[in-house]
């Protein structure tokens, strides 16, 4: 499926609204990998190492006395590699171009003279670099500095090379980056990367062949949406483009960044603005609510274990560089724990990492809980993760002033929905994993989570308007403006067939479907804005984040997950709805919805699905979770599985090597026999049919549950 995955994927001369011409380059390595690169032969951009640092060059060629850009060059686009080819009068040339996961840039070039008089190629590299030294960059910050070893043709001894008329050359070109103190480590890569010069397009392919093993290990799926089926493999490419491990400080094991752009200044050598690669402990259990799907526990338990490097002094998980922790975010790290157990049941890991996720659950609840109750007082609005809803400013004396420029001018913290459930799953999570480990904290955990949704549903919840709300963290007073978290005690799964008002709200175009995703804030709210910006102040840029109504994939993915659970909990009875703006969500994945240009940003015009960021491949969300569970009808639980889609409308799919509990699930749909498969629903548990054209009727009706026993 790799080689499908790859042609799915392609993309012609994929670039970016805020620096066009520019070239994204889809391979990353462990520690390296380009934010942009020109359209230039070699690797000249942005390039960063661990972090932000905007390296601007590593090498590049260029025909003496011409342009360095090819800017009428056509750059193909692969998750695996690039490809650049021009061709002009006296030129044709070609490039395949990818970055390993040991970090080295690699680049095989071809170059044919076209013309009738000789054509100088000129090396171009960083100012004081020695061809055989080690290169150190002139940039420290964050505690260490970048060395660079090149690798390159005979042809360029001197750092120049002739082509006479109608002479065609191919040669190989590599830097291999690392850390002061590991040049061994680097003349090593590259001595590896000399002994295959000989056959330099085999090395490419196998460079190529290890990035696209990735898409081999994870479950294959295709369907009658070209869309759906397109977008699956495209978050499979989300999770290896951002999954890096540095190895150093706070980050020592792998983990997943937010996403590899930046929404920072591209000044080389500095690193001023909000940085995506870092470890943040809101994104990382989004991205592991479909990473535990993939079928890599090895980078699954890293990424687990990551979190535990960025405790800070009060015990919590906190957004955290090489060299500092950061601010705490509200998350959901161990329900999202607990939730790739009942996938794995890897034991090991839970008593492993146990008492670390017990000490930031410990934490985050002594820290933040009310005076009077259970739920979780916020008293910074970024750090729920949605700065700037509305609600923080209902109480000012002019109910949503004019500007709200500073945190605190004329703010009021808030006793949150979404991070009083949060708190509410990871302590039913905990709960969970302590039961299983034997721990005896599990009924502390229960009576926590017990505490806390007897506080949701009699404190939030308002009857009369159908709706939960936050609340002023002193008076317990309602906030009355409905934010997309409104819905998030049906995710949880803790409400009653009364509480079902709040979806009329959900699914109504005059409040959160308001054509693409989900709005942030519902259109009945004064200061409901799509495309951002307060009262008409844009105060924080044309692309700051605003969460009074633009869409955002992170919250539409959970309140699309509260949708089906409820659908299936009460007859089915939203599955239409739920599939209207599934695909609205979809569409947000692909560039002015083109299904060759599959490109996520951070949020969108909530009306009409305009991207307003330019953070390309941006990894704050899920997406394969939602297939997997609920198209396909795969409910991972604590003895094996229960098997229950909802009505996709779907005339076809095939999902194939799903694992839960070590047994590998199959699960095909077709509304006709076709392929040696019987219309219905077929599900097989390790090559072995235990559904066979199941009728449609009789699995939404019928739930059907699995036991699996454990096995490696």
């Amino acid at each position: 499926m790799s080689a499908r995955a790859k042609q799915l994927l392609k993309t012609r001369n994929r670039s970016f609204r805020k620096h066009p011409g520019m070239q994204s380059l889809g391979p990353t390595g462990a520690r390296l990998w380009a934010d942009y690169l020109e359209c230039t032969p070699g690797f000249s951009g942005r390039l960063d190492f661990i972090h932000k640092l905007n390296l601007p060059l590593l090498f590049s060629v260029r025909v003496l006395g011409k342009e360095a850009r090819l800017s009428s060059a056509l750059h193909t686009w692969y998750p695996d590699e690039s490809v650049l080819t021009y061709c002009d009068d006296s030129i044709r040339f070609s490039e395949r171009k990818t970055i390993s996961w040991d970090d080295v840039a690699c680049s095989l070039q071809s170059w044919e003279n076209t013309g009738d008089v000789p054509l100088t190629l000129e090396l171009m590299l960083p100012e004081g670099t020695q061809l055989n030294e080690a290169y150190v960059f002139p940039v420290n910050l964050h505690g260490f500095r970048v060395v660079m070893r090149l690798s390159l043709d005979k042809a360029f001894t001197d750092g120049r090379c002739i082509l006479q008329p109608g002479q065609r050359k191919r040669f190989l070109l590599a830097a291999a980056l690392g850390l002061e103190g590991e040049d061994t480590a680097l003349r090593a890569r590259l001595a590896k990367l000399d002994a295959r010069r000989s056959d330099p397009d085999a090395l490419m392919d196998e460079l190529s062949a290890e990035y696209l093993r990735w898409f081999e290990k994870a479950p294959s799926f295709e369907c009658s949406d070209p869309y759906i089926e397109r977008c699956w493999w495209y978050r499979i490419y989300l999770l290896r483009s951002c999954l890096a491990r540095p190895g150093l400080g706070y980050l020592q094991h792998a983990l997943f960044y937010e996403g590899r752009s930046h929404a920072m200044v591209k000044t080389p050598y500095q690193k001023t603005g909000w940085e995506f690669s870092r470890l943040n402990p809101l994104s990382t259990p989004l991205t592991m609510t479909d990473m535990r799907w993939l079928n890599q526990p090895e980078v699954s338990r890293e990424a687990f274990r990551a979190l535990t490097d960025s405790v800070n002094a009060e015990g919590a998980f906190s957004v955290s560089a090489v060299d500092a922790n950061g601010k705490e975010y509200t998350n959901y790290a161990s329900w999202a724990l607990y939730q790739y157990y009942l996938q794995s049941s890897d034991l090991d890991l839970i008593c492993e990492l146990l008492p670390a996720y017990k000490k930031d659950c410990d934490s985050v609840f002594e820290r933040h809980k009310g005076a009077n109750d259970s739920l979780m007082v916020c008293y910074t609005h970024q750090l729920t993760g949605k700065e700037y809803q509305p609600g923080f400013w209902f109480f000012t004396n002019q109910c949503f002033p004019a500007k709200v420029r500073g945190t605190q001018e004329g703010y009021t913290p808030l006793k949150r929905v979404d991070a009083s459930i949060y708190m509410y799953l990871n302590c039913l999570g905990l709960a969970s994993l302590c039961r299983e480990a034997g721990d005896p904290d599990a009924e502390k955990y229960e009576q926590r989570a017990s505490a806390i949704c007897r506080d949701v549903l009699n404190k939030m919840w308002d009857s009369a308007g159908g709706c939960f709300y936050d609340l002023h963290h002193q008076s317990d007073r309602r906030a009355y403006v409905k934010h997309i978290v409104s819905v998030y005690p049906l995710w949880a799964g803790i409400t009653q067939e009364e509480h079902l008002k709040l979806l009329d709200y959900l699914f109504s175009p005059d409040y959160f479907a308001r054509g693409s995703g989900f709005a942030s804030t519902a259109a009945d709210c004064p200061v409901y804005s799509p495309c951002g910006g307060w009262k008409g102040d844009f105060f924080k840029g044309r692309d700051g984040c605003m969460w009074n109504g633009p869409s955002w994939p992170y919250t539409t993915g959970i309140a699309l997950d509260a949708a089906a659970r409820q659908s299936k909990a009460h007859g089915h009875r939203f599955d239409e709805n739920f599939m209207k703006l599934f695909h609205e969500y979809t569409l947000e994945h692909f560039r002015m919805g083109d299904l060759d240009q599959p490109c996520l940003v951070e949020f969108y015009n909530a009306e009409t699905g305009e991207a307003l960021s330019d953070e390309a491949d941006y990894n704050h969300s899920f997406y394969i979770d939602l297939v997997i569970r609920h198209l396909c009808g795969l409910e991972p639980t604590e003895e094996g599985f229960c098997f229950h889609p909802i009505k996709s409308g779907l005339t076809r799919f095939s999902l194939q090597n799903v694992v839960i509990r070590g047994h590998r699930i199959d699960v095909h749909f077709r509304t006709k026999t076709e392929d040696g498969l019987n219309a219905g629903y077929t599900l097989l548990i390790d090559g072995e049919k235990k559904l066979d054209g199941q009728s449609t009727n009789d699995c939404f009706d019928h739930p059907q549950r699995f036991a699996l026993t454990p096995r490696s």
